[in-house]
């Protein structure tokens, strides 16, 4: 018997999969399109229902509608005349006018201009005073209609992880804003434009370049923290904003925190100068970290770790040993701000002046103990240990003792000892018309004549020609030729 195959219903099967084949795409793309339409709608719905980020733009819009008014623009013109280096930014401190910026903005400066951020500039400016240890200046204005102070926090360091928000002109882009956090705080001198250790730099990841030093540094309630003073870059640890060298920002930006400002920018509209407190005490020995982690029973009865730097040795008859410090306490607060270093400990000491009374706390034995001590002058010699390898540095040239007195033994290429005409073997024998004997005389000397604020300086050495001669020339020194 013969068989029949039917091919029926392999061709509807067929038939099948070849619609399906052509199909499938199209429903697979009006489902996928259905189910983007459907995400678009329900993540509307959401920013609908929360529109956190709404507030969050609003509230970052008011930061900046609060500060900028105290924010100024800063173009400095050097001593020959031309723009040095970038422009640079400041904020407005008080009702008077005065105005708050880095002192290396205005180092140097033969004329300055402050625009103020509704258009009005004025080159009617006066340099009140600067301090070239901490890196501040204030500027005297006429602005010619009403000015808007800065609101300024309290003088306690911020917390890592807060908000900040930075102000100035990077790259002359004028009255521009970055935002960030506190990323560190207590950081060194190493990082900035100052010398001599009174630094206490406030970290901050919001993006700052040339042109933003001396703008203010605020909280997310437009109070201002800290001022704006150097980046660190790959090529190095960092420089002030306004050097050619010091790259770009990293996110990685340092700040004078308000807590060394507001001292020093006081004595300066008080005084036009700043003189130094000194609390009377000695930290470890030199290879030997004077930072110290306590443990100190808190008010509940819970334990508590702190970071302060221990007291090695208490000057007899001194301020601290006035108030009651010993050897072996470990100060753990000061003024209101932790103490998390050196730097911090010599910042809020050194910004203050003499008489001044500061309250500290101590750890002994596992307690606290809250001190006052009233400020004594710092000692000449201590000001001096503290800032001449830095000066050396930035003259460019290396000295040493000899029983005749100082001796260059070195000088670098292009530095402004060079450009002074400094060569090797010259003997320093006087500096601004005041005899130097040695190298304490000639870096006690060196600050007092205005150096570090760019006046010109002049030394006289003493050299000896090629014929066994003996003579004296006169060489003009400025750190901002």
């Amino acid at each position: 018997m013969r068989r029949f195959v039917s091919f029926g219903p392999a061709f509807v099967v067929l038939i099948t999969c070849v619609v399906a084949l052509f199909a499938t795409p199209a429903i697979l793309k009006q489902y996928t399109f259905a189910a983007t339409r459907g995400q678009i709608t329900l993540a509307q719905q959401t920013l609908e229902a929360d529109p956190i980020l709404e507030r969050l733009d609003r509230a970052i819009a008011a930061v900046a509608e609060k500060s900028l008014p105290s924010v100024v623009h800063i173009d400095v013109t050097g001593r020959r005349g031309s723009l040095r280096g970038s422009s640079g930014a400041g904020w407005v401190y008080d009702a008077q006018g005065h105005i708050v910026t880095n002192a290396h903005v205005v180092q140097g400066a033969n004329s300055i201009t402050v625009e103020f951020y509704d258009g009005r500039a004025t080159n009617n400016v006066r340099l009140l005073g600067m301090d070239s240890y901490t890196d501040i200046a204030v500027l005297e204005v006429n602005p010619q209609g009403p000015v808007f102070p800065a609101e300024l926090a309290d003088e306690a360091l911020p917390h890592i992880g807060q908000q900040t928000f930075a102000f100035g002109s990077p790259f002359g882009f004028k009255f521009s804003m970055s935002r960030g956090v506190v990323s560190g705080l207590g950081r060194g001198e190493e990082y900035g434009g100052a010398f001599g250790g009174y630094t206490n730099y406030i970290q901050t990841d919001a993006a700052v370049n040339p042109g933003n030093s001396g703008g203010p540094l605020v909280d997310s309630n437009a109070r201002v923290i800290g001022m704006n003073v150097a980046i660190a870059t790959a090529r190095g640890s960092g420089g002030p904003l306004d050097q050619e060298d010091g790259g770009d920002s990293a996110g990685i930006s340092f700040a004078i925190p308000l807590g060394t400002i507001i001292p020093i920018v006081d004595q300066l509209v008080t005084h036009g100068t700043v003189e130094r407190g000194f609390i009377g005490i000695s930290f470890a020995a030199p290879n030997d970290d004077p930072v110290r982690h306590v443990t100190v029973a808190g008010p509940d009865g819970t334990s508590r770790l702190l970071t302060g730097i221990r007291v090695d040795a208490v000057t007899e008859g001194g301020p601290s040993q006035a108030a009651g410090l010993e050897s072996e306490d470990v100060i753990v607060e000061i003024a209101g701000s932790p103490v998390l270093g050196v730097e911090t400990l010599r910042a809020q000491i050194a910004s203050r002046r003499p008489g001044t009374p500061v309250h500290i706390t101590v750890a002994r034995e596992g307690e606290l103990l809250d001190k006052t001590i009233t400020l004594a002058p710092m000692p000449e010699e201590t000001l001096v240990a503290n800032t001449f390898r830095q000066l050396a540095i930035r003259l460019g040239m290396v000295m040493t003792d000899t029983e005749d007195g100082p001796i260059v033994t070195d000088v670098y290429p292009g530095s402004p000892a060079a450009l002074a005409g400094f060569i090797r073997g010259d003997e320093i024998v006087s500096l601004d018309n005041r005899p130097v004997n040695d190298l304490l005389e000639f870096f006690t000397i060196a600050p007092r004549s205005g150096l570090l604020e760019g006046r010109d300086v002049v030394a006289t050495v003493q050299r000896t020609d090629s014929d066994g001669r003996v003579f004296t020339e006169s060489l003009t020194i400025n750190l901002y030729p």
